[in-house]
């Protein structure tokens, strides 16, 4: 097989794999979430910004936690801000 080809299968297997790795973080950031945030401050603070802020809002902040010291792999802020974007208000993993 030329290696042009099999460059090219390399690349689609990487780039399906990170976009699956992508959709399934999102849906299971909850926990990491929770215990990431918590050790710096309450949950209530995320708690009051469910289905306030947009993605984008989420995104910037949650990369300026990471600034701050947060414990959270660059790699996951995307996915954390799309998954604290879904939570409805009064979410009960964040607002107990």
């Amino acid at each position: 097989m030329p290696r042009r080809i099999r460059y090219y299968l390399a690349g689609c297997v990487c780039a399906g794999l990170f976009a699956l790795t992508g959709v399934c973080g999102a849906a299971d950031m909850g926990g990491t979430v929770k215990q990431v945030c918590s050790r710096c401050h309450s949950t209530k603070r995320i708690c009051l910004n469910l289905g306030v802020k947009s993605e984008t809002a989420w995104k910037s902040t949650v990369a300026k936690m990471v600034e701050k010291g947060a414990q959270l792999p660059a790699g996951q802020v995307d996915a954390t801000a799309s998954y604290l974007s879904q939570q409805p208000p009064d979410s009960g993993a964040f607002c107990d």
